[in-house]
């Protein structure tokens, strides 16, 4: 998906992170046994948090606190199988061992049995059997018993696999269901970008009177400059191809507007990205927002969208593939 994130974090900040993004949460108490019930409670872990930009390994460790215990699988075929294989193996492993008992019962020295009178009404019991079909049917029920081990052991290994695959379902599914909220949410929501010294170059200052279509190219010059883009440079007024902001990496288009970006111009830009020889990154930056339909057409075409505050000096990462650019920087 192109709002997943990579973030790897340490097993104790990924806990305190899902203490904190979940605080509000409260644990499920309802048996989790089909993906529909664990879409919801996904959805419902999706709503709770407080992070909507939260990663994704903070997120899955979230779903399987709280579906993991309540997760109550129906019997498989596969632990069918095994059941019933486990209960012939136990049936079959008695009448072998009882069966053996009389192999060896008839092989001691008489002198032995006679010296033990139990020893010798059982051993009359036995000869009504002749010796060598004992001794055979012993030596069948031992192979049986060896067979049915390493079936009933396959079996087990299957029932396994099945349970575990069913888990991965569930959770799955639970995912499937958060990321759909959390997709909506962030469509809404922006991230916003956090001013980082180790940077080569500062982020445009607050400008409190506002700025001109030209300024709101400066600006994004700088935060461009501010996240990688060293070369980045205001493009000509004519012949730009749409393009106001330049760089060896990437390349920008900014929009002063009142109201929000629809479609038409980021697909104009994604022509543009498409055509161009060095395969830069496009960005797309305005000063309000987007419409659904030009945030979705910019997931598809690998576009990066991006809100700035000329007068506070903020910007916001509006899709995962924005998000990406800011943490890894521009490349």
């Amino acid at each position: 998906m192109a709002f997943s994130l990579h973030t790897t974090l340490r097993a104790g900040d990924a806990r305190r992170s899902a203490r904190s993004i979940f605080a509000s949460g409260l644990c499920q108490d309802e048996r989790v046994r089909s993906v529909n019930t664990a879409n919801k409670i996904g959805r419902e872990i999706g709503r709770d948090a407080s992070d909507v930009w939260i990663p994704d390994e903070v997120l899955k460790q979230e779903i399987r606190r709280r579906i993991g215990p309540q997760i109550k699988l129906q019997r498989s075929d596969e632990d069918r199988s095994f059941e019933t294989g486990q209960g012939l193996l136990i049936f079959t492993s008695f009448v072998a061992v009882v069966a053996l008992a009389a192999t060896v019962i008839v092989m001691l020295p008489q002198a032995t049995v006679d010296s033990m009178p139990a020893l010798t009404t059982m051993r009359g019991l036995i000869e009504t059997v002749p010796r060598e079909a004992l001794i055979l049917v012993t030596a069948a029920l031992l192979l049986v018993v060896i067979a049915l081990s390493f079936a009933v052991a396959a079996a087990s290994r299957r029932a396994k696999e099945a349970h575990s695959t069913a888990v991965r379902a569930l959770y799955d599914a639970a995912f499937q269901g958060a990321i759909t909220v959390l997709a909506g949410r962030r469509q809404r929501t922006g991230m916003a970008v956090e001013v980082s010294a180790a940077r080569g170059f500062l982020p445009p200052s607050p400008r409190p009177q506002g700025v001109d279509a030209r300024g709101a190219e400066e600006v994004v010059a700088q935060w461009m400059r501010h996240l990688g883009e060293a070369d980045a440079e205001l493009t000509s007024y004519t012949g730009d191809g749409g393009i106001d902001v330049t760089g060896s990496r990437s390349f920008a288009q900014v929009k002063h507007y009142a109201t929000s970006v629809g479609v038409a111009p980021v697909r104009e830009l994604a022509g543009v990205a498409a055509n161009d020889p060095l395969h830069r990154q496009a960005l797309f930056f305005t000063s309000t927002g987007y419409a659904r339909g030009a945030r979705e057409f910019a997931d598809t075409a690998g576009i990066a969208l991006f809100v700035y505050d000329a007068e506070r000096g903020g910007l916001e990462a509006m899709n995962g593939l924005a998000k990406t650019l800011v943490h890894r920087g521009i490349r």
